[in-house]
């Protein structure tokens, strides 16, 4: 369950990378793809949770994704509305993003 986690993350990572590309270029953002990047995301963390009722909790990465999805949130509001992103928000949100998935590939090898 644990390296399904990081590969659901990994997968989003590597859409948030191709969202970024648009929110640096000042383009807009494809709405299917932001839609994904959240699904994916956001089943990643829930991945974490029922990871987490079955063994050691990785709180730390559970929580800094939980940070992350929240400024995702936000961007994902203020996309709709039709408003750049803007690339101080996007970026943070990526870093964050990383700490996070950092995080959970140091619990993963730490415990096997």
């Amino acid at each position: 369950m644990l390296i399904l986690s990081i590969i659901i993350f990994a997968i989003a990572a590597a859409l948030g990378v191709y969202l970024l590309s648009y929110v640096l270029a000042e383009k807009n953002t494809p709405k299917g793809v932001v839609m994904i990047h959240g699904g994916v995301a956001a089943l990643g963390i829930i991945s974490l949770i029922i990871y987490s009722f079955l063994y050691t909790t990785p709180l730390a990465s559970l929580l800094i994704f939980i940070l992350a999805a929240l400024g995702g949130f936000f961007m994902f509001g203020w996309d709709i509305l039709g408003h750049k992103v803007p690339k101080s928000m996007a970026l943070g949100h990526g870093l964050i993003a990383v700490a996070g998935f950092i995080l959970l590939l140091y619990f993963a090898l730490s415990h096997f």
